[in-house]
């Protein structure tokens, strides 16, 4: 069970001089490209316009916002996290590649995500998993209800959600990529908490590992708790956009279709869409 959206293809080669967990995990897990495309048709089909304004919670290193800007001149991001370390790696090796008029229309933040208010976007993102570190349901409702305050009268939140029997497994599986390897660690699950701990190590060609890059201190999330959720929160309605399964039913297509019931496969990745209108 490989934790990334199917469309994240492997890309590029990684040597022992580049041996860094932040470009490692952008090339192993996040698919931008992929990201903005299904935002921008979803948003487009709902509301007849193209959405220009984004924000990327729990931003990292701030990917998505600068493939954001880039992806059109209208475009503008305000990426917000509460871990200085991705956010100063984002800002010299990310924004450095962008051009002037885009660095000026890309604004990061280091702060909560609940507490920071934005100017209102079309469209507010939490990728990654990355809510799955917020243990309760008031904490959720919180940042929820923060997320419906910031967006524009018309505006999207997406979401993804992970699940299925094996997301409950403790297990280690490995991808290889080109110059590496990605391996995904579900270390600890508790069935009373739907509490999880799980790591992301990386290992090069050559045999050098990268222990413990990234752990995490999640609770699993079902997609009837998110949704209601959000409808607590005041969203006017909800979304699922469920993973199509390759042809031999074993791997993820990339495809996401709008479906009110899904199959529960050993693994699944969706998205969830809350709706501001």
């Amino acid at each position: 069970m490989e934790r990334r959206k199917q469309g994240a293809r492997p890309r590029g080669t990684i040597d022992k001089t580049s041996l860094d967990k932040y470009a490692l995990y952008q090339r192993s897990v996040q698919e931008p490209e992929a990201d903005i495309e299904f935002i921008s048709e979803t948003f487009t089909a709902r509301f007849r316009r193209r959405p220009h304004f984004l924000r990327e919670d729990f931003c990292g290193t701030a990917y998505l916002a600068c493939e954001w800007v880039k992806h059109d001149p209208a475009n503008r991001a305000i990426g917000v996290d509460l871990d200085l370390e991705p956010i100063s790696w984002g800002t010299a090796t990310n924004v450095r590649d962008l051009s002037k008029r885009q660095v000026q229309h890309l604004t990061l933040h280091q702060g909560d995500v609940v507490d920071f208010r934005s100017e209102s976007v079309d469209v507010l993102v939490a990728f990654n998993f990355s809510y799955y570190s917020l243990k309760t349901r008031a904490d959720l409702l919180r940042y929820f209800e923060a997320a419906y305050s910031n967006l524009k009268q018309e505006g999207l939140f997406f979401l993804d959600i992970y699940g299925g029997p094996e997301a409950q497994e403790l297990v280690e599986e490995t991808t290889v990529h080109d110059g590496f390897h990605y391996l995904w660690d579900q270390d600890e699950f508790d069935p009373i908490h739907s509490r999880m701990a799980c790591h992301i190590h990386f290992e090069s060609s050559t045999g050098e590992r990268i222990e413990r890059a990234f752990s995490y201190d999640w609770r699993l999330w079902t997609v009837l708790e998110v949704r209601e959720a959000l409808n607590d929160a005041g969203f006017t309605a909800t979304e699922v956009y469920w993973e199509g399964i390759e042809e031999d039913g074993n791997e993820g297509n990339g495809a996401f279709t709008l479906q009110e019931t899904a199959e529960n496969t050993e693994s699944w990745i969706a998205y969830i869409v809350g709706i501001k209108e």
